[in-house]
């Protein structure tokens, strides 16, 4: 069976951590299947008593950091707008068990559903996009779950995505220190402010972070390549409920 590459291996910038592995098994095994989340939202974090955008960069993103490594799970929105195969949007719900429900869509291509349940992974495509990631499939797979393996378009980078970067803020993919890091003002992200920090990574591609300002200082938003790749972080600490798909949902071949 023909695949394309997949876009989690070629849409994904130094921002984005695009050489992603597996975080290991869902805890929650327990739960239906879900259908994909909703866009995050950012609730108001409650206020300090410590101006984060008083301090040094340096205490910016370790502080962001260690917010993150306390984080359970989020939901991440991403888009790439000059993506080679079109535009791209999706949101995934994850946990750093690896456990992770999405969706998302290809200008004009169709859609998928993405699911990663207990160590493994299943996506359901519309006709649309079954027709361009697998051309050579029956068209009774449209609609089911087809699980990640022998040649099925593997998206699983996406779970992992936003919760390491959350634990990487300022830090470029090896885990170096970013060069040129420095704050760069507030902004506002759904409604809560948050301290700008703005780096360039080893291939010279700038990076820009959100960091929210009060409460507990968790990466709200990424760019990288002045636009190329965007993310927003929410939902935190929500649990995932992700369980493998119905037997008769799944297409076997």
């Amino acid at each position: 069976m023909r695949t394309r590459r997949p876009l989690a291996a070629t849409a994904l910038s130094a921002l984005a951590l695009c050489a992603l592995t597996a975080c290991g098994p869902d805890r929650d095994k327990g739960a239906a299947a879900p259908s994909a989340p909703a866009a995050p939202s950012a609730a108001a974090p409650a206020p300090t008593g410590t101006p984060l955008a008083d301090l040094p960069v340096a205490d910016v993103v370790a502080k962001s950091r260690a917010a993150g490594a306390a984080l359970t799970g989020l939901t991440l929105t991403v888009s790439v707008p000059g993506h080679r195969d079109g535009p791209f949007d999706g949101t995934f719900a994850e946990d750093g068990a690896g456990a992770c429900t999405g969706r998302f869509t290809v200008r004009d291509k169709g859609s998928a559903e993405l699911l990663r349940s207990g160590g493994r992974a299943w996506i359901r495509p519309d006709k649309d996009y079954l027709a361009v990631a697998l051309p050579d499939a029956p068209a009774a797979a449209a609609g089911k779950w087809l699980p990640v393996e022998g040649g099925v378009p593997d998206y699983t980078s996406f779970c992992d995505l936003g919760v390491r970067m959350a634990r990487q803020v300022g830090l470029d993919t090896d885990g170096s220190p970013g060069r040129d890091l420095a704050k760069a003002g507030t902004e506002q992200i759904n409604g809560v402010a948050a301290v700008v920090v703005t780096m360039t990574d080893r291939d010279g591609t700038p990076v820009r972070y959100a960091v929210a300002a009060q409460g507990e200082p968790r990466l709200l938003a990424g760019e990288s390549g002045s636009g190329a790749t965007t993310v927003r972080l929410g939902d935190f600490d929500r649990p995932v409920q992700a369980a493998p798909p119905a037997e008769d949902q799944v297409f076997r071949r």
